[in-house]
């Protein structure tokens, strides 16, 4: 009975973490891929750049806050409290762009919102080494992969803007993401380090200092090591590409595909189907043949995607959507096991600000480059589309030899 009781709390444990990505996934999607950008390019007739310059600028300062504040909350013991922060601070801005009607504070509001929700990610990745088993990493990430796109199923079917209003929409979108991220902030309990500090640890200027040499030795030791060299690498060019396509996939539906809102909703229902579909599967499967060769078969995956989606018409649009749901799934889970697999445990935290420094540098420099083709192709119309998602093949390669090289200094991974 007690190894019953035992098991059962552990799976309570694995089921709350598993609920924040449902949670962050109804403001991933509807924000960030749908309504948002919808919103501003279609409604407010804004150009694409300037979308891609709000969602780069707030990429930016992640970039810079969280490889500190990562090492900050190895040290601390406190990534909760880290998390339930940008959590909170995400969910107020999300609520406050249904309040806003001039386009330039909806770009503020969302900038922020952006900010929190990405901060958030840092902790949240972290803290799946307190509820998984070392044996079974690659299933509880596929596992919080699976939630999450389950919620975003939920949020597009729950959410509807033709009925409610793009405002009212925003507003219900951080009210399900507060409720959703609760069971992750109150129940799941973090392994504490050898010295647990107080909550304002990051106000005292020698712990400070402290964990900007951990941070610094981190940033050394993985200089020396090739093989998380070549991940950082593979990684930042492969995310340029899947970042500039979740930024614009709703836009690219609709001037390339022709489909209308309602259209678009079941074309995105229907890819994060295989979403799930994938996270399960992907982390099942990297668990036994490895993420290295997991991400590589990924890799190919998504140039399919990219010269499907830039060459053929509908109705295979729901052939792409399916690849590119099992794609983007798969990305993350392997990904983020990868991370817990080559990193020491007192460094997760580090680890996960670095490696998500590298997410936020490639989701600027991929939005940027992705907006500015368009910028310059705009006169050619679905023609000039077609060639901005064909010219993300090219992020994809170079990352896939990276993956590729790493097959020489790389065992067991």
């Amino acid at each position: 009975m007690r190894i019953t009781s035992i098991k059962i709390k552990k799976g309570l444990l694995i089921l709350s973490w598993a609920l924040y990505d449902l949670s962050n996934q109804f403001f991933a999607l509807n924000v960030v891929s749908l309504y948002f950008p919808r919103w501003l390019i279609i409604e407010k007739k804004s150009p694409e750049i300037l979308y891609s310059l709000c969602f780069g600028i707030s990429l930016f300062f992640v970039g810079i806050c969280a490889p500190v504040l990562g090492a900050i909350s190895d040290v601390s013991g406190r990534r909760k409290e880290f998390l339930a922060f940008f959590t909170l601070l995400s969910i107020i801005f999300t609520v406050s762009l249904g309040l806003a009607t001039n386009i330039f504070w909806a770009l503020v509001f969302f900038a922020i919102a952006n900010f929190g929700c990405q901060g958030a990610v840092v902790f949240y990745n972290a803290l799946m080494t307190d509820v998984a088993p070392k044996h079974r990493i690659g299933f509880v990430s596929g596992l919080g992969r699976m939630f999450g796109y389950s919620g975003a199923i939920l949020a597009l079917y729950t959410i509807k803007p033709a009925i409610l209003g793009y405002q009212k929409a925003f507003i219900f979108t951080g009210m399900l993401f507060l409720i959703f991220s609760l069971p992750c902030i109150v129940f799941v309990k973090e392994k504490s380090p050898k010295y647990r500090t107080g909550i304002f640890y990051f106000l005292e200027r020698e712990k400070l200092l402290e964990a900007f040499r951990r941070l610094r030795t981190t940033i050394f030791d993985i200089s020396k090591l090739a093989e998380l060299k070549d991940f950082l690498k593979a990684s930042f060019f492969g995310l340029c590409a899947v970042n500039a396509i979740i930024l614009f996939m709703s836009i690219y539906a609709g001037k390339v595909f022709g489909l209308k809102e309602g259209q678009i909703v079941n074309l995105i229902a229907f890819s994060t189907i295989f979403a799930i579909v994938g996270s399960i599967f992907s982390g099942f499967i990297s668990d036994i043949i490895g993420y290295r060769k997991s991400l590589i078969g990924i890799f190919f995956l998504w140039g399919i995607c990219f010269l499907g989606g830039g060459l053929l018409k509908p109705p295979f649009h729901w052939l792409i959507g399916a690849l590119a749901g099992i794609s983007l799934s798969s990305t993350w889970v392997v990904s983020r096991a990868m991370v817990i697999k080559i990193v020491p445990e007192d460094k997760i935290g580090e680890a996960f600000g670095l490696f998500n420094l590298v997410a936020y540098i490639s989701g600027i420099v991929g939005s940027m480059f992705y907006g500015t083709i368009i910028l310059f192709f705009s006169h050619l119309g679905e023609i000039g589309y077609r060639l901005a998602l064909l010219s993300l093949t090219l992020f994809i390669a170079i990352g896939m030899s990276f993956l590729l090289k790493m097959g020489k200094s790389v065992r067991g991974i």
